[in-house]
């Protein structure tokens, strides 16, 4: 694991060979995460030998607790978004009209719109009650 890594410097963006919409995606919820206080670090898990990786975004690094994890896609127009630490659920995501994935917990979405990151960054600050 790779700490205190930003989007455009990650060896993630490096190796993953991702569509013009799906890195657009991925700078925008990170300028989103960090403009709006709720990242406070930034880490990543790339791999090489299989051409992915994955950043995380943490609500709070002492202790590290997960907000949630990002990765790219190389043949699709979306990001892959996983949220932690029962910040959302499922049911509430499909309700406010994501993609959801068939993970129940943690949850996953796939963002294909700015809006949607608008959307779900303010979803997290009211759950954690920043709003």
């Amino acid at each position: 694991m790779l700490y205190n890594v930003s989007w455009n410097t990650s060896e993630t963006k490096k190796i993953y060979q991702a569509t013009k919409n799906s890195e657009s995606l991925m700078e925008c919820l990170e300028k989103c995460l960090l403009e709006s206080g709720l990242a406070k670090l930034i880490s990543e898990k790339p791999t090489p030998n299989r051409g992915y990786g994955v950043l995380y975004y943490y609500f709070s690094s002492k202790p590290k607790k997960r907000l949630l994890s990002s990765a790219p896609r190389r043949d699709h127009d979306h990001i892959h978004v996983v949220i932690f630490n029962n910040l959302l659920n499922q049911e509430q995501l499909q309700n406010e009209g994501f993609d959801v994935g068939n993970e129940v917990e943690p949850p996953d979405v796939k963002i294909h719109r700015k809006e949607e990151i608008e959307k779900l960054v303010w979803l997290i600050k009211v759950n954690l009650h920043l709003l």
